[in-house]
C-alpha cells in the first residue's frame, strides 16, 4: 500500500452507543475523513491532541467495511487483519454487534480527560461510562493484570466509573465488562463477545497531553494581600489625601478612590507575621500602575504602582520570599485595561485613526461615556473606566509576554487570572498557558471563577481555580439553618468527583475573599462557628487560602467592607482566633495526610459531618457539629484518639458517639501523635 511521505495512519473503532454508536480514531498529519462504504458516508473527523482525529457515526448492528482517505491517498485500517476487496480498492472490516442488555452506551473516549487522564509517563486514571439505568461491573486489563473500575459520579444519563492511580509501563488495554447476562469486553474496536485488538498508544504520542501541577501548589497553604490596605511601610509613596490608617471602617472611604498609604515596604516589614503564621505562598492583588486603590483598572502593567514601590522594592520582597521557600503569585487583569491604558487612551484621542482600533471592542466612534458607564465601546460589566480587551490581538499578546517575561526572570510562583472565563479561551489554551509553561513549568495557573470548573481544567488552560464551590458549601452546612452534613458532602463531591484528581490538592479552598464577606461576619460574628468553618478550610482535601486579617478576627461586609486596612495593633486582635490559624498550619506542617493525602467520607448524619485523611502510616480524622445540640453518630473506627486541639483523649468502641454542639475535633491515632 503506498502512503503520502511523513504520513503515519493507526485507527482504533470503538462501539460507543452498543450496538449503535461507532467511533473512529486515527492519528494523521494530513486531515483525514473515513468512508463508510455500506452507508455511502464520508465523516468528517475532529482534531485531538499530537495529530489525533476523531469521527463518530450510528451505525446499526451488521458488517460495515470502511477505510480512510486524505487529499493524496486513501487506506485501510492497517490493524484490522479483517480486509475487504472492492474495485482495487482495499477495505477493512468490522462487525457492529448486537448486545440486548446493554441497550445504550458504554463509552471510553482517549480525547477527553473523563476518559483517559495522564498524569505523566508513568501514571494514568482510566474511566467508562455507561447508562445509569443499566447494572454492571467493570476492569481494566493492562498487560494480564485486572484492576477495577469503582462507581464515581452521575452526569446527565450516564454513570462513570474509574480505576485509582495507575502506574503501568505500556498503555495497552482493554475492558472487562460484566453485566447481569455475562461478561462482555470493549477494546479498540467497540464490544465484543471476545477480546481482539486492545487500545494502544505510545507514551510519547497520546491523543490527550499530561497534566500534573507543580508539587509546591500541592497542599500549599496561600496568605491573601490587599496591598493598599495591609501595611503603610513608606509614607513617602502615600498618595494625595491618604486616610488615617486607624480610621473607623464605618466612616472611612474604603472603596477604590479610598487610600490608607499601602504598599510593599508594608508587606516586608510585617514578613515575620506572615512567616511566624507558617504559609507557603502569598497571593497578591495588583500591583501595577492604576489610578484606584484596588488597581483592577490598570494603566501600565510593565510599571508597579509608585504608591506601592518600584521594581527595586518588589525585588526585594521577592528575595525575602524565596530565601523562605514562600512563593509570590502575581493578579493577572487580562480582560480588559485602564481608562487610560496607553492603546485606550490614543483610541479616545485618535479615533479611527488609531493603530489601536481592534485592541478593543468598539461599537462606534467617537470613544464616549456617560459618568461610569461606557456608551460606545465594552467595558468590563458596562465599567466606563475598564474598558474590554480584545485578547486575541497579536499586538497586546506581545505587550501582555513583556510582562510575562518580566516577572518569570524575577521568579514568581505563578498568576491569578481575573475573570478568566470572560476572556477567549484562545488566549488562555493557545497563548498564555503555553508561554508561561515554556518559561518555567513550576509555575501556576489559577483561574477566578465562581462555578463548576470542571471546563477549565482540562490541561490545557488552568492549572486550578478559587474554589467558590468550597465556600459556598462550608457556608451552607455550618451557617445555615438545619447544618445539613449529607448537603455538605453532595455539595463537595459535585467537584471532587467532576474535576481530574490531580488538581484537587492545589484548589484554592477559600473561605471570604477581596470580593465577598468576610468569614467571621458571615459566621454572625460567632468566634465558635467561624472555627468550625476555618477547620474545615484547613484539613479538606485542597490548598487553603488566608485573605488578609481573618487571621486575627477582622469583620467586614461586601465590597468594600472587606477591604479596610490590617490591624496592627496586638490589642485590637483576637488572639483566640490567631492561636486557632496557628495551632491549624501547624497542624497541615506536621501532617503530610492533610497536604497531600487522600480523603474519604466517614459520616454524613444529621449536623455531624466526618471525614478521613491518610497518607501512609499518617492519618487525621476530622469531625464537626455546628449545630446547636448535641448530636449522635455511629463511628465506623475503633480506638483511642487524641484530639488535637485540647489534647483529650476520646475513644471509640462501637456504639453512638455523642457530639456536643459547635465542636469540632481533630483526632489522631493515640499511637500515632506527632
Amino acid at each position: 500500500m503506498m502512503l503520502v511521505k511523513k504520513m503515519m495512519i493507526i485507527l482504533f473503532l470503538t462501539v460507543m452507543t452498543l450496538g449503535c454508536g461507532v467511533s473512529f480514531l486515527t492519528t494523521s498529519e494530513s486531515t483525514p475523513s473515513v468512508v463508510v462504504m455500506e452507508k455511502s458516508m464520508t465523516l468528517e473527523m475532529m482534531r485531538l491532541e499530537n495529530d489525533w482525529w476523531t469521527a463518530e457515526v450510528s451505525l446499526e448492528p451488521g458488517r460495515y467495511r470502511y477505510y480512510f482517505t486524505t487529499e493524496e491517498s486513501s487506506f485501510p485500517d492497517e490493524r484490522n487483519d479483517e480486509k475487504s476487496y472492492e474495485n482495487e480498492r482495499e477495505m477493512s472490516v468490522m462487525i457492529v454487534e448486537d448486545f440486548e442488555v446493554l441497550h445504550d452506551s458504554v463509552r471510553h473516549s482517549v480525547g477527553d480527560r473523563d476518559y483517559l487522564n495522564p498524569i505523566n509517563h508513568d501514571e494514568y486514571y482510566f474511566a467508562v461510562s455507561a447508562p445509569t439505568d443499566v447494572p454492571f461491573e467493570a476492569k481494566i486489563v493492562i498487560a494480564g493484570e485486572r484492576y477495577p473500575l469503582e462507581y464515581l459520579r452521575d452526569f446527565g444519563n450516564q454513570s462513570f466509573y474509574r480505576t485509582e492511580r495507575l502506574s503501568v509501563e505500556e498503555l495497552e488495554y482493554y475492558f472487562e465488562i460484566q453485566t447481569d447476562s455475562g461478561v462482555v469486553f470493549l477494546d479498540s474496536l467497540g464490544l465484543c463477545r471476545k477480546p481482539r485488538i486492545p487500545y494502544c498508544f505510545s507514551k510519547e504520542s497520546l491523543p490527550i497531553s499530561y497534566f500534573d501541577l507543580p508539587d509546591w501548589s500541592k497542599g500549599a497553604t496561600y496568605y491573601q494581600i490587599f496591598p493598599e490596605r495591609f501595611a503603610n511601610g513608606d509614607p513617602r509613596n502615600d498618595p494625595p489625601n491618604v486616610q488615617e490608617w486607624n480610621a473607623d471602617p464605618d466612616y472611612a472611604n474604603l472603596g477604590g478612590d479610598g487610600f490608607f498609604g499601602g504598599d510593599l515596604k508594608g508587606i516586608l516589614d510585617h514578613f515575620d507575621h506572615l512567616l511566624e503564621l507558617g504559609v507557603d505562598a502569598i497571593y497578591l492583588n495588583p500591583i501595577f500602575e492604576s489610578p484606584s486603590s484596588h488597581k483592577y483598572d490598570t494603566e501600565d502593567y510593565l510599571k508597579i504602582d509608585d504608591n506601592f514601590g518600584d521594581d527595586q522594592l518588589f525585588e526585594e520582597l521577592l528575595t525575602a520570599a524565596n530565601d523562605s521557600d514562600v512563593k509570590i503569585i502575581l493578579d493577572g487583569v487580562f480582560n480588559h485595561t485602564g481608562y487610560d491604558f496607553f492603546a485606550f487612551k490614543d483610541l479616545r484621542e485618535r479615533g479611527e485613526e488609531s493603530p489601536y482600533v481592534d485592541w478593543y471592542f468598539v461599537k462606534r466612534f467617537p470613544i464616549r461615556k456617560v459618568q461610569d458607564r461606557a456608551m460606545t465601546y465594552v467595558g468590563w460589566n458596562g465599567y466606563a473606566y475598564m474598558p474590554k480587551i480584545n485578547a486575541l490581538n497579536k499586538d497586546w499578546q506581545s505587550y501582555v509576554e513583556r510582562l510575562v517575561r518580566k516577572f518569570d526572570c524575577d521568579g514568581i510562583g505563578g498568576w491569578r487570572l481575573d475573570v478568566a472565563t470572560e476572556v477567549d479561551p484562545l488566549f488562555w489554551t493557545d497563548f498564555f498557558r503555553p508561554l508561561l509553561k515554556s518559561l518555567d513549568d513550576e509555575m501556576i495557573l489559577v483561574a477566578e471563577f465562581w462555578g463548576d470548573a470542571r471546563s477549565l481544567l482540562r490541561g490545557k488552560s488552568f492549572d486550578s481555580v478559587m474554589n467558590y464551590p468550597f465556600k459556598d458549601a462550608v457556608v451552607e452546612y455550618v451557617f445555615r439553618a438545619g447544618n445539613s452534613a449529607a448537603k455538605f458532602a453532595a455539595m463537595t463531591n459535585l467537584y471532587l468527583n467532576a474535576y481530574p484528581p490531580q488538581t484537587l490538592h492545589s484548589l484554592w479552598n477559600i473561605l471570604d475573599s477581596h470580593d465577598t464577606e468576610r468569614i467571621l461576619t458571615l459566621a454572625f460574628n460567632q468566634i465558635d462557628l467561624m472555627k468550625i468553618a476555618v477547620a474545615l478550610q484547613m484539613t479538606f482535601i485542597g490548598s487553603p487560602v488566608i485573605y488578609y486579617g481573618d487571621e486575627i478576627g477582622m469583620k467586614g461586609g461586601r465590597d468594600p467592607e472587606n477591604r479596610a486596612p490590617m490591624i496592627w495593633d496586638e490589642e485590637r486582635w483576637n488572639h483566640d482566633v490567631h492561636d486557632f490559624y496557628k495551632a491549624l498550619l501547624d497542624l497541615r506542617r506536621s501532617h503530610e495526610s492533610i497536604r497531600t493525602g487522600e480523603y474519604e467520607v466517614i459520616a454524613a448524619e444529621g449536623p455531624v459531618f466526618s471525614f478521613r485523611r491518610w497518607k501512609a502510616t499518617d492519618e487525621v480524622i476530622v469531625i464537626t457539629n455546628p449545630s446547636r445540640e448535641a448530636a449522635f453518630f455511629s463511628p465506623s473506627m475503633e480506638g483511642e484518639f487524641t484530639e488535637y486541639l485540647t489534647g483529650e483523649t476520646i475513644s471509640f468502641f462501637g456504639g453512638e458517639i455523642k457530639v456536643p454542639p459547635l465542636t469540632v475535633w481533630i483526632l489522631t491515632p493515640r499511637d500515632s501523635v506527632n
